[in-house]
């Protein structure tokens, strides 16, 4: 038979009709395959992983096919260490499946800053650069001294120098000298303040907080951070002096009904 009767022949037809559906399967098949393996068109929202520690965001992202890492730590007060705080993406975005989360964390070491050198400067202004650093003004303690600028800084009853790394957020204690005049300061009125309200306006008056008392509305720590001033001692009045680097007393609580109106005259603002 020749190649021209084969090419007309019905078993040709059959073995050509055979192999052209055959690769038509393949190519279905093919595609389809692909389209599985890429997970093409599908996707998915991405779950919230803030609040939870890195090994729960491991367990959740491993029940929706993703992957977490972590790529950067911030440092947050008010929220708990080492939990994350963001992501990207964010929440609730449409990403496909397979796809890497990056997570920021919360970090668990407190974050340090270098102390700032604040001898030789005002109290005024050494609190206000304490600030900078995000430190905070303690105990003010004054001597004898022909200056009137800070002599020494201390932090937990220790000399601290200036460059020492410190836990963000620490308080700082300072000696300030007396000076030769103007040894007395007017007692200032602080009711109606909180806690560190008062302890910036007196620090920037050279005085000192002494006792906090918090009454029974005051239950948790957050509780004491609201709470407001509604009794001081000594009192305030305009003919009221006190040495520099005392103490005031204070009696805080939640209870508005017990914090006095303050009047224009002698406002929570007056003396700062």
């Amino acid at each position: 038979m020749s190649i021209f009767q084969f090419l007309k022949s019905r078993v040709f037809f059959k073995h050509f009709g055979l192999a052209i559906g055959i690769t038509i399967l393949l190519l279905t098949l093919s595609f389809f395959s692909i389209n599985f393996y890429t997970h093409h068109g599908e996707a998915i929202s991405v779950p919230d992983f803030s609040g939870l520690t890195i090994e729960q965001a491991q367990r959740m992202a491993e029940t929706k096919d993703f992957k977490v890492e972590v790529s950067d730590s911030v440092h947050f007060q008010d929220k708990e260490k080492g939990t994350i705080v963001s992501q990207v993406p964010t929440a609730d975005s449409k990403v496909k499946t397979g796809r890497t989360i990056y997570l920021i964390i919360n970090g668990i070491e407190a974050e340090k800053v270098p102390m700032p050198d604040l001898t030789g400067i005002s109290v005024r202004q050494a609190t206000s650069d304490a600030e900078i650093f995000g430190l905070k003004i303690g105990k003010l303690r004054y001597v004898p001294d022909i200056s009137t600028t800070v002599l020494e800084q201390s932090f937990k009853g220790k000399p601290i120098k200036a460059n020492t790394l410190i836990i963000k957020g620490s308080t700082i204690d300072l000696v300030v000298g007396k000076g030769e005049s103007n040894e007395n300061t007017f007692i200032p009125n602080v009711l109606g303040l909180t806690n560190d309200e008062a302890e910036q306006k007196l620090s920037s008056l050279s005085l000192n907080i002494g006792v906090a008392v918090y009454d029974g509305t005051v239950k948790t720590t957050r509780d004491s951070t609201k709470a407001r001033i509604w009794k001081q001692h000594p009192k305030s009045g305009n003919d009221s002096n006190i040495k520099l680097g005392s103490y005031i007393d204070i009696w805080l609580t939640l209870d508005n009904d017990l914090i006095p109106e303050i009047s224009t005259e002698n406002s929570p603002t007056d003396g700062i």
